[in-house]
């Protein structure tokens, strides 16, 4: 046969030990927890992520991704399950990671602390119409392509914590280094999978008249000896759209595009190309993403600022039923006082929530439930506790730029910490705000 094994010498990916390392996801900052797992126990919605993407597309067998993440939290209960499936396609060579996530969830004020433990199994297989040679019946192809599938398992450990401002998270994963090993007679072929650390970090800058900057970074290393780094940097506007640019240690430069058609969907897409001499030889990145929430599938989550997991319009089945049995009435709720007159046992689609002014509240101690970066997050959530039989309203802080929902306000740091013990059984990581 007149081949070469130049693709697999070109994408440093050899039989030998240490020569594999892993999957790159452009978009990491859209899904923190396919990078760091520990990040479901903070989502605020359950949603599935789809992403693929085609390495260095001019490239024959170059890596091409397929990946499917979700992300489960668990009503009020501070933790969280996840699923992550990843086929990794390079040459002739077709890895599968599938793995099972549990994370535990801390309030700790406006910050939410989450530990994260996933277990899983890593899978290699061959397609021999794919394999190129060196010479006719290799030894050493055979050996890999006509061995059975190896099946190894893998354990990762994570840690994330999230404000409404930024996050941040580390993971390290193949915790028990998996060996892969082939034979074909007396032929042998065998590696490690490299031991990955990642260190995550994301901020929100809020740039005034709904828009945002939201710098991203990744960092990743590979036996704890060699690092890959990138950074993005996305413009937000409504938290609809966005524009964004990104780099890598690599000298591999990208933008990336995307949209959100509604609160519960979002897609984008990244086109990043090689510098210099490897743009010719490798050709252009692609990668596509989309998230779909449980809510606009008629299902819902749970998060940690306790806000609604479902849109206005898109109630689960219980819910349904809860509503019909509570009391059909209206009320155009402009202050607390008037969520109060309105009492609980009524329906909550008869609650009309109308914007407030970005003024400065009154001075003292307010009882918050949440905090949130537009005012419609934070009327879902008001709505939500109501629910619950919890009476709570807004209030506006210019200093933050941000939505608070709080359900008491107390002149004395003293009383409002008393008032903490009333709603601890149905509202979590509560806090007390102070308004000087």
């Amino acid at each position: 046969m007149k081949k070469t094994i130049l693709i697999l010498t070109i994408l440093g990916i050899t039989f030998k030990s240490n020569a594999q390392m892993g999957a790159r996801i452009e978009q990491f900052y859209m899904d923190p927890s396919i990078i760091v797992p520990a990040a479901i126990g903070t989502d605020e919605k359950g949603s599935v992520s789809l992403y693929y993407n085609k390495i260095f597309s001019e490239t024959p067998g170059s890596p091409q991704h397929t990946l499917f993440n979700v992300s489960m939290p668990m009503k009020n209960k501070n933790t969280a399950f996840g699923l992550l499936y990843m086929k990794e396609n390079i040459g002739f060579s077709e890895v599968h990671n599938a793995y099972a996530t549990y994370a535990y969830s801390i309030g700790l004020g406006k910050t939410t602390l989450s530990l994260g433990v996933s277990g899983g199994v890593l899978s290699q297989n061959f397609d021999a119409t794919k394999a190129v040679y060196v010479h006719d019946n290799d030894p050493i192809i055979n050996a890999i392509m006509y061995s059975a599938p190896v099946i190894r398992a893998d354990l990762r450990a994570s840690i994330f914590a999230k404000a409404e401002r930024w996050f941040a998270g580390f993971s390290a994963s193949r915790l028990p280094k998996p060996h892969f090993d082939y034979t074909y007679y007396n032929y042998k072929a065998g590696y490690d999978l490299q031991t990955q650390a990642s260190l995550l970090a994301g901020y929100i800058g809020d740039l005034g008249n709904d828009m945002t900057l939201r710098p991203s970074v990744n960092f990743t290393m590979y036996n704890w000896d060699y690092t890959y780094f990138q950074a993005n940097l996305s413009f937000w506007y409504q938290d609809k759209v966005w524009i964004g640019i990104g780099e890598n240690n690599l000298w591999q430069f990208g933008g990336n595009v995307g949209f959100k058609p509604q609160d519960d969907i979002s897609i984008s897409y990244s086109y990043t190309v090689p510098d210099g001499e490897q743009r010719g030889l490798l050709g252009p990145i692609h990668e596509f993403r989309a998230t779909i929430g449980f809510g606009a599938l008629g299902g819902g989550g749970s998060g940690d600022d306790g806000s609604s997991k479902k849109s206005d319009d898109e109630e689960t089945d219980s819910k349904e039923e809860a509503s019909n049995a509570r009391k059909k009435k209206e009320v155009t709720a402009t202050c607390l006082k008037d969520m109060e007159d309105f009492g609980t046992g009524n329906d909550s689609t008869g609650i009309r929530l109308p914007n407030i002014e970005k003024v400065k509240p009154s001075a003292g101690f307010y009882l918050v439930a949440g905090l949130h970066s537009n005012e419609d997050k934070a009327n879902r959530q008001i709505k939500e506790l109501y629910m619950k039989d919890v009476i709570a309203y807004k209030f506006f802080d210019p200093k933050s730029k941000s939505y608070y929902v709080y359900m008491k306000y107390f002149f004395t740091e003293k009383d409002a910490n008393k008032g903490l013990f009333y709603y601890e059984s149905t509202v979590p990581n509560m806090w007390v705000k102070e308004l000087k």
